[in-house]
């Protein structure tokens, strides 16, 4: 039976610090307690919706160092995959959370999965060089330090596209899976990736970027926060192709539950057991829809 990957994401830094919380950067010590403290409820849903799994090695959380170092090591005492971001946070033009250093970061927290953000347009060309090179040094740094890669592509839609499409949900339906496609294909000439993480598409637009991903490398699709059905639908198209291993969502997961706990309308536990719920609720229908 193929692996999965089933993966709870939560290395977002901005949704935490500024949405949820609406604190200014940077921060104090007690206000990085309180960040840390809703990642731990984070990870305590997960951790208590993967109890019913005999799989343990399908599921995965994704974690920044800053605000879960502590959990990334409790996820690695499970048994879980364990994944980490190297980018900052909230970049147009990707650049390294720690600069040159990110190397030490990475062995500090000694991941399964090495992840990077890259928002990559082809039509950005003077941006995508400089992603580009600064991506090639990942890259050569995973493969000599027997780190996987997870690439995390987003392709927004340049003001040219929005222009031409007429407007971002016309973007979305019509443009965006050639444009993914041809980022695929310009990216892997020159950085090795193992696993590619996706915005969802169609069942038709899939075969377009299943083929330029190639045999070489895997995929999961990512959640982007959209709505419980929105993602529901992205999970059955992406149900559909076995070079398609699982997901990773997040927000759709865990920010609503969160949000309760924060307004005080439910205590922390109901906050983990919803998360715990909603997590169960994509693997469930994850298992059912791959026959696994």
């Amino acid at each position: 039976m193929q692996n999965q990957l089933l993966i709870l994401p939560f290395d977002h830094r901005s949704s935490f610090v500024k949405n949820l919380l609406g604190f200014s950067t940077p921060l104090d010590e007690e206000q990085k307690q309180k960040v840390k403290e809703l990642k731990q409820i984070v990870f305590n849903g997960f951790r208590e919706a993967v109890v019913n799994y005999e799989n343990k090695e399908w599921f995965g959380i994704l974690v920044d160092e800053e605000f879960g170092f502590e959990i990334g090591q409790q996820a690695k005492r499970m048994g879980v995959k364990l994944s980490i971001p190297v980018e900052k946070s909230g970049q147009d033009v990707f650049d390294f959370e720690y600069g040159a250093n990110f190397g030490e970061h990475i062995k500090k927290m000694d991941p399964d999965y090495v992840k990077v953000l890259v928002r990559y347009n082809p039509e950005n060309v003077e941006n995508n060089k400089i992603q580009i090179e600064r991506l090639k040094s990942l890259s050569n740094y995973c493969q000599n330090n027997n780190y996987k890669l997870l690439f995390e592509l987003l392709v927004p839609p340049t003001a040219k596209d929005l222009e031409i499409a007429g407007n971002k949900e016309e973007y979305e339906k019509n443009y965006r899976a050639e444009k993914t496609a041809r980022a695929i294909s310009e990216i892997k000439e020159q950085i090795k990736v193992d696993i590619w993480k996706i915005e969802g598409f169609s069942k038709s637009q899939w075969k377009e970027v299943i083929e330029a991903v190639g045999p070489e490398a895997q995929i999961i699709f990512l959640g982007r926060g959209e709505s419980q059905e929105f993602v529901e639908k992205w999970l059955q198209e992406a149900g559909e192709y076995q070079e398609i291993i699982g997901f990773a969502i997040g927000r759709t997961i865990f920010y609503d539950p969160l949000k309760g706990y924060l307004s005080g309308a439910i205590s922390q536990d109901r906050a983990r057991d919803l998360i715990a719920d909603n997590f169960k609720h994509f693997v469930d229908m994850w298992i059912n829809q791959k026959g696994l």
